[in-house]
């Protein structure tokens, strides 16, 4: 069952349980017996549709939460019971469903309606501050769903815009997919804390986007850059962080792009960072980005195998990369090589390497990327 209805009808049994108590031990009300029978009840309907036809169970739940708190209001002898009313639009706010939030409010208001005997004053009150409460409810949510569309569009037009650079270049194509995946392989196996494996992902999926300013001459160039080329395609990191700048993302994922290609020992760029300064999400990103690019076919090389790849990594710990990445990745190897199959730029998986996967599968060290 949805969790955000779970914990809904946590809360409704919460409140019933304290007022059974109260009406019990401290004040008895009559057909106290009666009214925990129709109040559990409610709770069947949504409960059983969830087992036969999950789809419907926001609906159901909706109109059992409404018959639920009509029955509390007419049970229990207490004007605050009206309040009652108020949950049903903040409950189905919880389930990010427009249709449901305007069955619960306009259900609720009908249900007042229909069992009210206030006084006419109590009950205008009751009536405008309710209505006044949905409407803002309403607007408030509104615009979240709007923000989140809108941060939604501005995803997929940057991630397009990425998956456009790389159509420039045959051979980089499918390279940020590659990267990410293996960026958030290398996160599950690090399990960790600090990360959040969406930002981390965007990150990756993104974070050659600057290389939509480097001129095709360097970025298609055959053979070896130039220094004078090397600088300029030096520049990408910079132009990428400004340009996901300019669409709001998170300073970790800014970060992540502006220093993708420092090295741990402090010789690499823009900035030479060194070690831990050089942020975390930037030195998975480096890991996972060379070893795709070391395992890829480029315009003026070959591909490594992937067993080389992964020598020329550890080769490189505490130098390019850091050494606690360095043996994330050694454990994280049998599953970046599944994804590594697949590239069609790849040189597969050598005999060696493969040895290793068998190896590695039977001491049960491949880890699902399902989990």
């Amino acid at each position: 069952m949805n969790r955000n209805i779970m914990l809904a009808q946590m809360f409704i049994v919460a409140g019933a349980l304290i007022q059974t108590l109260h009406h019990f031990f401290i004040q008895p009300m009559p057909n106290l017996y009666l009214f925990i029978l129709l109040f559990v009840v409610g709770f069947l309907p949504a409960l059983l549709i969830n087992a036969i036809h999950k789809q419907w169970t926001s609906f159901v739940f909706v109109l059992c939460s409404i018959y639920i708190v009509s029955v509390a209001y007419v049970f229990v002898p207490y004007p605050i019971v009206q309040a009652a009313y108020f949950f049903l639009p903040v409950a189905a706010l919880l389930l990010n469903n427009r249709q449901l939030y305007l069955m619960a409010s306009t259900g609720g208001f009908l249900a007042y309606l229909y069992l009210s005997k206030e006084p006419i004053a109590e009950f205008i009150a009751f009536v405008s501050i309710y209505l006044t409460f949905c409407l803002l409810l309403y607007i408030a949510q509104k615009i979240v769903y709007e923000t989140i569309a809108e941060k939604e569009a501005i995803q997929q037009g940057v991630k397009a815009f990425s998956l456009a650079v790389e159509a420039k270049d045959v051979y980089t194509q499918g390279h940020s997919k590659r990267v990410a995946i293996y960026s958030m392989i290398l996160a599950k196996h690090g399990a960790f804390n600090d990360v959040d494996l969406g930002e981390l992902e965007l990150t990756a999926l993104i974070h050659d986007i600057g290389k939509i300013s480097t001129p095709d001459a360097v970025l298609m160039k055959d053979g070896k850059l130039t220094q004078e080329e090397y600088e300029i395609m030096k520049k990408h990191p910079v132009d990428g962080m400004i340009l996901a700048q300019s669409f709001g993302y998170s300073e970790h994922v800014l970060k992540g792009i502006l220093h993708h290609h420092e090295r741990f020992d402090g010789l690499g760029y823009p900035y030479k960072l060194k070690g831990e300064d050089i942020p975390f999400y930037s030195r998975i990103l480096a890991v996972a980005d060379s070893f795709d690019a070391m395992t890829s076919n480029r315009a003026y090389r070959r591909a490594m195998t992937p067993w080389d790849a992964k020598k020329e990594i550890e080769n490189q710990s505490g130098k390019m990369y850091d050494p606690q990445l360095v043996e994330i990745f050694n454990r994280a190897y049998y599953d970046m090589l599944l994804i590594c199959e697949e590239n069609e730029g790849s040189q597969g998986i050598d005999l060696l390497a493969l040895k290793e996967v068998s190896s590695g599968v039977d001491e049960g060290k491949s880890i699902s990327l399902k989990n």
